[in-house]
């Protein structure tokens, strides 16, 4: 039992490989992205029913996370090529971007992976997760887009601020308006 939540967590990481290749929008799509996303809503609850939460268990979190979603963005490449809009490359490269450099600051300042499970990103990870459910019933995929990369630019922004912000690394911060009572350089 000490070790179900980062079973749960590699498992993902396990059905990330096959859930690439998988046909965009298929029942295998479905069932390998729905027993990945199982996992991920899992692996958190476990981890602290069991007493097992670690700095290594929410690292391999933040990694499995990353790669669960590429492989649902390589899957899914073909149905956003045909329906993304024109713009849609754009907030997605910013996003990135931000992401990328909110994990560069953290690197650079603690020496290792800094990831924090805030409240935004909680629910960007639960926007991005429920979409490709939503594509084959989305007339106006335009506003989907739109407000999956609204929430993904805000998540990645603050988690940008916070690792700017912040003096130690505390994976627990849920939020900016958290830097009251933590030791920030506000």
């Amino acid at each position: 039992m000490k070790r179900l939540a980062n079973v749960l967590t590699a498992g993902r990481i396990l059905l990330s490989f096959p859930l690439a290749w998988a046909a965009p929008l298929s029942p295998g799509f479905y069932v390998l992205y729905t027993l990945a996303g199982v996992t991920d809503m899992l692996d958190g609850p476990v981890a602290r029913r069991t007493g097992t939460v670690s700095r290594e268990g929410a690292m391999l979190d933040s990694i499995a996370d990353a790669v669960f979603l590429a492989a649902a963005l390589i899957a899914l490449f073909p149905v956003l090529r045909e329906r993304c809009p024109n713009w849609g490359l754009w907030p997605v490269l910013v996003a990135a971007a931000l992401r990328c450099g909110a994990y560069g600051v953290g690197f650079y300042k603690y020496r290792r992976f800094a990831a924090y499970h805030t409240r935004l990103n909680k629910i960007t990870g639960a926007a991005l997760f429920c979409a490709p459910y939503l594509l084959p019933f989305w007339q106006n995929t335009e506003v989907l887009w739109a407000a999956l990369c609204a929430v993904a630019c805000v998540s990645a922004g603050e988690e940008l601020l916070i690792q700017l912000l912040s003096r130690r690394y505390h994976p627990d911060i849920q939020s900016m308006f958290d830097a009251k009572r933590r030791d920030f350089h506000v």
